[in-house]
C-alpha cells in the first residue's frame, strides 16, 4: 500500500471522529458566544443609561432648588414694591421680577422635560434588566450544556489533535493541501469504493479505475466529486 495513501485513511478516521466531537457540541460555542456579546452590549446600555438617568436626577434637583429660591425672590421683590418712593425704584423692581419670571418660565419647562425623561428611562432601565437577566439565565444555561459536553469530549478531542500534529509529519504539502481542500468542500476527503462506485457520490466507476484502485499504489480522485477513492482494509471491493 502506498503510505501517503496509508496516511490518508489514518488522517481521515481522525477527521471523522473530531468532526462527530464538534457536531455533538452543535451550535452551542456559537450560542455562548453570541449571548455573551449580546448581554455585554445590554451591560454596556444600562450603564450608559443609568448614568444618563443620574445626570438628569441631580440637574432636576438643582433646578427644583433654583425654582425655589426664585420663588422666595419674586415675593421679596413684589414686597418691596409697596416701599418704593420713586418710579425709578418701582420700573427696576419690575424688570428684576420679569427677568427671574422669565427663568423660572424656562427651568419649569425643563423640569417637565427632565421628568419626562426621567420616567422614560426608568421604564427603559427597567425593561433592559429583565432583558439582561433572560440572557444571563440563557448563557448560564448554554455554558452549563456546553461545559457538560466538553468534559465527555475534550479529553479525546486533545488525544485526536495531537495524533494529527503527528499524522501529518508524514504526508507530503502537496498531498496534504488537496486532502484539506477536499475535506474543506465535501467534509471527507478520503472515501472508499463499494460496489464499484464511489461512496462520496455513488458515481459508477469503470473496470480500469477500479481495479487501479484496488492496487492501493496510486493517488485517484473521483472524476465527479473529487474525493480520494481507497479500498479499507477487509474490504472485498
Amino acid at each position: 500500500m502506498n503510505n501517503t495513501l496509508k496516511f490518508l485513511i489514518e488522517l481521515q478516521e481522525i477527521d471523522r471522529q473530531l468532526f462527530e466531537i464538534d457536531e455533538k457540541k452543535g451550535s452551542l460555542p456559537q450560542q455562548v458566544e453570541k449571548l455573551e456579546t449580546q448581554a455585554a452590549s445590554v451591560k454596556s446600555e444600562l450603564e450608559t443609561i443609568r448614568l444618563t438617568l443620574d445626570e438628569n436626577q441631580k440637574e432636576l434637583v438643582s433646578i427644583k432648588g433654583s425654582l425655589m429660591d426664585a420663588e422666595v425672590k419674586v415675593k421679596k421683590y413684589q414686597d418691596q414694591l409697596y416701599l418704593v418712593t420713586t418710579n425709578r425704584e418701582y420700573d427696576a423692581l419690575t424688570n428684576e421680577i420679569e427677568t427671574v419670571k422669565s427663568e423660572m418660565s424656562e427651568n419649569e419647562g425643563r423640569q417637565l422635560f427632565l421628568e419626562s425623561e426621567i420616567a422614560k428611562l426608568d421604564e427603559t432601565i427597567s425593561t433592559s434588566e429583565e432583558q439582561s437577566t433572560a440572557f444571563v439565565e440563557q448563557l448560564d444555561a448554554n455554558r452549563d450544556e456546553l461545559k457538560e459536553k466538553s468534559d465527555l469530549t475534550d479529553a479525546n478531542q486533545e488525544e485526536l489533535e495531537a495524533q494529527r500534529v503527528e499524522l501529518i509529519k508524514n504526508v507530503g504539502q502537496r498531498y496534504l493541501r488537496k486532502y484539506d481542500r477536499i475535506l474543506k468542500a465535501r467534509k471527507r476527503a478520503v472515501v472508499p469504493i463499494k460496489r464499484g462506485s464511489c461512496t462520496g457520490c455513488h458515481k459508477q466507476l469503470n473496470p480500469q479505475t477500479i481495479y487501479e484502485i484496488q492496487q492501493m499504489d496510486a493517488f485517484i480522485e473521483c472524476e465527479n466529486c473529487g474525493r480520494i477513492l481507497v479500498v479499507l482494509p477487509g474490504d472485498d471491493d
